[in-house]
């Protein structure tokens, strides 16, 4: 999963964006959206200059390792409005594992954590106020979703997209403990059993027509 122009334009705003080479604080030539190091090969020196639309790629670049380190909470399924979120504060504070408590943290808890890094030194700042409230309200902003099935009959052991598709439903009903990774293995299995009796269908943990039709009102 990606981060969204969205996400970028979040990021931008709070971080700021500088089209000349310039020394940071700590006396690093830094340049675009605090991009450090080289563009395009060539070490960042006075005098450098690039274009709005290369400060953007960079950045795309830049978001990179950070994309990684939100993706590895995949049990979520965050949406795109969640992830774009997180990417944004990770950016910022580097890193989600305080902020969802290493994965313990319901969806509603890290919402509201995220307004508790606002402070530098012990000190609130208002910029970072403003950003975490721009964050959360991001991260809670409904995300639909485009869910295609073809009413593949699912079983465990069953893998891909349309899991995938299944595994996003469960969670729509609740089911957290169900990670969105298009592997059908005894977590998927164990939540289907249950949704399927809570349902009035035959618990037996098999994603037929009847479950399809169930869930998607069909």
């Amino acid at each position: 999963m990606h981060i969204s122009d969205k996400g970028l334009a979040l990021i931008r705003k709070y971080e700021g964006c500088r089209l000349t080479a310039y020394k940071c604080p700590a006396g690093v030539w830094t340049i675009g959206v605090g991009h450090t190091g080289t563009v395009d090969g060539v070490k960042i020196a006075k005098g450098m200059k690039i274009t709005s639309a290369k400060a953007t790629e960079l950045l795309r670049e830049d978001c990179a390792r950070f994309e990684a380190h939100v993706s590895k909470y995949s049990s979520y399924g965050w949406n795109q409005n969640e992830f774009d979120a997180l990417v944004s504060f990770a950016f910022n504070v580097g890193n989600i594992n305080g902020l969802t408590a290493s994965g313990k943290r319901s969806r509603e808890e890290i919402a509201d954590k995220l307004l508790a890094y606002n402070k530098a030194n012990g000190k609130v700042l208002a910029g970072l106020t403003r950003r975490r409230t721009e964050e959360r309200a991001l991260f809670l902003t409904p995300c639909e979703e485009v869910i295609t099935v073809d009413l593949k009959t699912l079983k465990r052991g069953s893998e891909g997209s349309q899991v995938k598709a299944w595994q996003r439903i469960l969670r729509g009903y609740g089911y957290d403990s169900c990670a969105v990774d298009g592997d059908f293995g005894a977590a998927t299995e164990r939540c289907t059993r249950d949704w399927q009796g809570k349902q009035g269908l035959t618990a037996d943990g098999v994603v037929g027509k009847c479950s399809w039709g169930k869930a998607l009102g069909l």
